[in-house]
């Protein structure tokens, strides 16, 4: 491991490792990614790994609409097929979001998404079988999808480490020096490294890493869980990954299967990134069982549970990240607080974290609003939809 880079960065997930590709991009190379355990080992790995573009804030939707482009020139950038199911992601919502749906389409238009409302009869034609009741509301996005979230991760390592980046798996960071308010090495589990950058990107132990260099941040830890169902009639399962506000659950195909989680609102389940219990729970099972033969009974009545898992989500009080420098500090950069939206928008954050880095801005999307000062102005950011649905 090197003992001298021009930047650490701390955690190894899509965002440390689309971070890490982006400055491979601009030939910024001197730089260590560390991960404690392996790439996409946390939240990443275990992501439902929806791609859409319908946000309330147009930052967030500016790099959603960057990251569906980068998504779309994956093979391309990284050699790896695939990766990227641009199938169209469908948004279900009650008659009172409907007014909302339609603002919001109109509004994302000119930032370059291409989404439409949708009737009832429409919806059962892309989703046969589906059960309407208490459907008020429905849009089709066309170019989102859903994407595997380890071979995303995989994919931008491995072109950053062709690159002469280092990617250090099973090294802990353990601590970051400053000298005169200002990063000077980041000391881990396997020695100390010279650096004045640091990243951190460490997801649900963001704040034990910032702790590190005397700053809190507003952060939460939330444990959640998914299943996994396979049907033997292919025909079945849904083709189009799906959020249903009406019934909190969101659905995808995953290699044959079909992964189903738990939506927003819900009371959080709020736990120790370093304690908690990794598999589903028996009531959870039931309880998504019986929201699927709601919503879709054709495919739930002829499926069964073959797995199951819980992951974390690093949970801010507005459920927007926290991204950019801190007064105080130079040298060290936020890029955590994803609250359930971070893999589908890691593509783009990468860019604009290496802008930041090389530049000395992120100048492709102004991201000033999600700066960690907003909590201690007041300047929380809204959604119109709850808690992740943002």
């Amino acid at each position: 491991m090197r003992t001298t880079a021009d930047t650490v960065i701390i955690g190894g997930g899509v965002m440390g490792a689309s971070i890490a590709y982006h400055l491979s991009e601009k030939g910024f190379t001197n730089v260590v990614l560390l991960e404690r355990k392996h790439l996409a080992a946390e939240g990443t790995g275990h992501s439902g790994a929806l791609v859409r573009q319908h946000y309330s804030q147009d930052p967030l939707v500016q790099m959603a609409v960057r990251s569906v482009q980068i998504f779309e020139e994956f093979e391309e950038r990284t050699g790896r097929a695939g990766v990227f199911r641009q199938t169209g992601w469908i948004k279900i919502g009650s008659a009172e979001m409907r007014a909302e749906m339609k603002r919001l389409i109109e509004r994302h238009k000119p930032l370059g998404v291409k989404a439409d409302l949708l009737s009832i009869d429409e919806l059962e034609m892309l989703i046969p079988g589906i059960n309407t009741d208490g459907i008020g509301s429905a849009l089709i996005e066309h170019n989102g999808g859903y994407a595997d979230p380890i071979a995303t991760t995989e994919g931008f390592a491995d072109v950053a480490r062709s690159r002469g980046i280092e990617i250090v798996e099973g090294v802990s960071a353990t601590g970051i020096e400053t000298t005169a308010s200002r990063v000077s090495a980041v000391t881990t589990s396997d020695g100390a490294i010279s650096t004045e950058i640091v990243v951190n990107a460490a997801g649900p132990w963001s704040p034990e890493v910032a702790r590190w260099v005397g700053i809190e941040l507003p952060i939460k830890v939330t444990r959640e869980q998914d299943l996994i169902l396979e049907t033997d009639d292919a025909a079945l399962r849904p083709e189009y990954p799906v959020s249903d506000g009406l019934d909190r659950i969101y659905w995808r195909r995953d290699r044959g299967r079909l992964l189903a989680g738990d939506g927003h609102p819900k009371e959080n389940e709020y736990v120790d990134p370093n304690d908690f219990k990794l598999t589903h729970d028996a009531n959870f099972e039931l309880e998504m069982m019986a929201r699927l033969k709601h919503r879709i009974p054709g495919f739930a009545d002829h499926a069964k549970v073959i797995g199951g898992y819980a992951s974390l989500y690093d949970v801010t009080p507005d459920w927007h990240p926290i991204l950019g420098r801190v007064d105080g500090i130079d040298g060290y950069i936020n890029c955590n607080g994803w609250s359930g939206h971070g893999f589908k928008l890691g593509p783009s954050v990468g860019e604009l974290i290496a802008e930041e880095i090389v530049d000395g801005n992120s100048s492709s999307i102004d991201v000033s609003s999600l700066g960690l000062d907003r909590f201690e102005k007041g300047a929380l950011l809204s959604g119109s939809y709850a808690g992740n649905q943002a």
